[in-house]
């Protein structure tokens, strides 16, 4: 028997204690510390920050718990599951500024005790459906990767306690994204980002949270987003503590104020105006274009004679909004009630349209000196357009009615004035035959001897009046049948028309 200290026997249990201490030494001195990075002893966390690495080194130990390679310019921008796939026992896992663009699906499913997982400061533009698959993490930092998009299923299949994205240029959330994280997030940073509204569906998910950062977004503040006022007048104390509070970053009236410095009644929308209705008709379609804005800008109703209705939604940050509607098949006869409804949170507009299809034969043939006025279209609306222009069409701008008297007691679209008979086109095609050149050529010929004729009669009778005592020489008598004198100024003009004859010739 063996004997210990003081005389006493060692037993059993002791000898074993020692073998488990001699093996835990042994474990820790086969921990191997890759080339370039720092191990703290004893730790199994391995510190390989800001060295310069090209690539994730392949020498990390697998019992590693915490691997830091923060501000490494890896060469190859991607990450794959294959980096991480013997590091099954990591707990902290530290990517930051690292120059990754992309991240593979799954590239972290074998990590199944990661609780710690720094993606920031990178150049990420995209997160797919289930990139985190399978990780049940108490943080996830996100932030500071400029104009990153992440789809609708970017979360699901995984857990965690803190999600933060600030800093990364957002300009749209949606709700829906959250979804796989309703039952375990606690934190939820979004500041610094360029939202400009927040659906009123993420009040419920707000409400289960227990820290959230919204300042630095330019929030426009108007009764889309007084839900968000409400909350936090009602849990600042609580769900804002230490964070930066919500500020406008417009209408005008509330610019760069801060939610302590503005009131519920300062949240407002703009009831919907029409900016611009028209009506232009072929000869086998018609078009209504209704236009309006508003704060925010108003979705747009064409709604038939027949009841049905065609919806145009507005794009994103965009203050107005446009609908166009075609028309076939309606026949000459019709005269049918079209709507146009612009709808906000304000309220609802409504512009009505009596339209008369109008018959193209009689527009393009008026009546001599009157302008046509069959083609009328009657209105009823709730909001004056701003400027509103009815076109006929039939390959010309031949009439056109102004909308701009909108607010008068006939409420009838008046003409514009054009003087004149409306031109045919045909008319301007118009193509010359042979007759009317050889016409053409017979008049100018007899116009232009015309005047001849006149310009000698006025020449001689002004040399008349000049020779009146003149007399021939005589040594030109010998070539009498050269020069003729005329002696009276009928006889003048006589010799003007008629071939010269030498009878008339004075020897």
């Amino acid at each position: 028997m063996q004997y210990g200290v003081g005389g006493r026997p060692w037993g059993k249990g002791v000898s074993v204690l020692f073998l488990v201490v001699i093996f835990s030494t042994q474990v820790y001195t086969t921990f191997t510390c890759p080339k370039d990075c720092f191990c703290a002893p004893h730790s199994k966390n391995v510190q390989c920050a800001n060295k310069n690495f090209v690539q994730i080194p392949e020498e990390i130990p697998v019992e590693t718990l915490e691997l830091n390679l923060n501000e490494n310019k890896f060469k190859s921008p991607s990450l794959i599951r294959r980096n991480f796939t013997q590091l099954y026992k990591l707990q902290n896992l530290y990517l930051s500024d690292c120059g990754i663009e992309t991240i593979d699906v799954d590239t972290f499913a074998d990590l199944n005790q990661l609780t710690w997982l720094d993606i920031s400061k990178n150049k990420i533009r995209f997160l797919a459906d289930h990139t985190f698959r399978g990780l049940n993490l108490k943080h996830l930092f996100i932030n500071d990767n400029p104009d990153i998009q992440l789809s609708l299923g970017a979360f699901a299949g995984m857990t965690t306690q803190g999600l933060y994205m600030h800093n990364c240029g957002l300009k749209r959330l949606f709700v829906d994204l959250m979804t796989p994280l309703n039952s375990s997030l606690k934190t939820l940073w979004l500041h610094e980002n360029q939202f400009e509204a927040l659906s009123e569906k993420w009040l419920y998910f707000f409400r289960r949270l227990a820290h959230i950062r919204l300042g630095k977004n330019a929030f426009h503040c108007n009764c889309q987003i007084k839900w968000l006022y409400t909350f936090y007048k009602n849990s600042k104390n609580s769900i804002f503590a230490g964070a930066e509070q919500p500020e406008c970053g417009s209408p005008r009236l509330v610019q760069g104020k801060y939610f302590d410095e503005i009131t519920e009644e300062d949240f407002r929308c703009e009831l919907p105006t029409f900016q611009n209705v028209d009506a232009i008709f072929d000869t086998k379609m018609g078009k209504l274009t209704c236009q309006a804005s508003g704060d925010p800008a108003p979705t747009l109703y064409w709604i038939r004679p027949d009841g049905t209705t065609e919806t145009y939604y507005p794009q994103v940050d965009s203050k107005e909004n446009s609908g166009v509607m075609f028309m076939t098949d309606v026949k000459l006869e019709n005269k049918d009630l079209y709507k146009c409804v612009a709808s906000n949170p304000a309220g609802n507009v409504t512009f009505s349209l009596n339209v008369v299809w109008p018959d193209l034969r009689l527009a393009l043939t008026p009546k001599p000196g009157k302008l046509a006025t069959t083609n009328i279209i009657r209105d009823d609306s709730t909001s004056a357009p701003v400027k509103k222009t009815y076109k006929n069409y039939a390959g010309d701008d031949a009439h056109a009615y102004d909308w701009a008297n909108l607010n008068s007691e006939s409420s009838k679209l008046k003409l514009q004035e054009k003087p004149g008979p409306v031109v045919n086109k045909k008319d301007k095609d118009h193509s010359f035959g042979i007759v009317d050149i050889i016409g053409a050529v017979i008049g100018t010929f007899l116009l232009t001897l015309l005047v001849s004729l006149t310009a000698f009669h006025l020449y001689y009778k002004q040399r008349e009046r000049r020779e009146e005592h003149y007399s021939v020489p005589d040594e030109l008598k010998c070539t009498a049948h050269t020069v003729y004198i005329m002696n009276e100024p009928e006889e003048n003009r006589i010799k003007m028309i008629n071939p010269l004859n030498t009878s008339d010739i004075h020897s």
